[in-house]
């Protein structure tokens, strides 16, 4: 493979492997990552960091940034359309569509009145 350029180094890819799994959060000594090789294979083992406590809240409150780039320009203009907003952020409409429903499923954002004549309310 590395004869035919279609790899960086022998090993580095390892080294990065241990070096990213080091630098997440609740890492343990026990969580390092194994490597076992036999004449025919090569395996690499990554263990899940187990503690899921306030992974659900976690999840519930992340805002990605075109969510929250979204939630500043209904603030800006409530009267705001995904269309208006798809061409200000260069994504789809359907793209911002899938964000709006995001944000209403996480409650921070709600609709008063139609799809033509209503606005944006940010909770």
């Amino acid at each position: 493979m590395a004869q035919l350029d279609y790899m960086e180094k022998r090993g580095s890819g390892l080294t990065r492997i241990c070096n990213e799994t080091q630098a997440l959060d609740g890492y343990k000594d026990g969580l390092k990552p194994e490597f076992k090789s036999t004449p025919t294979q090569f395996q690499t083992i990554i263990y899940a960091i187990t503690d899921t406590t306030n992974v659900g809240e976690m999840s519930e409150m992340k805002l990605t940034e075109r969510q929250q780039n979204i939630l500043k320009l209904i603030k800006e203009s409530p009267t705001i359309s995904a269309k208006q907003m798809s061409e200000i952020l260069s994504v789809t409409q359907r793209t911002i569509e899938r964000d709006i429903a995001t944000l209403r499923k996480k409650k921070k954002l709600k609709r008063e009145g139609s799809d033509n004549n209503g606005k944006w309310i940010i909770s």
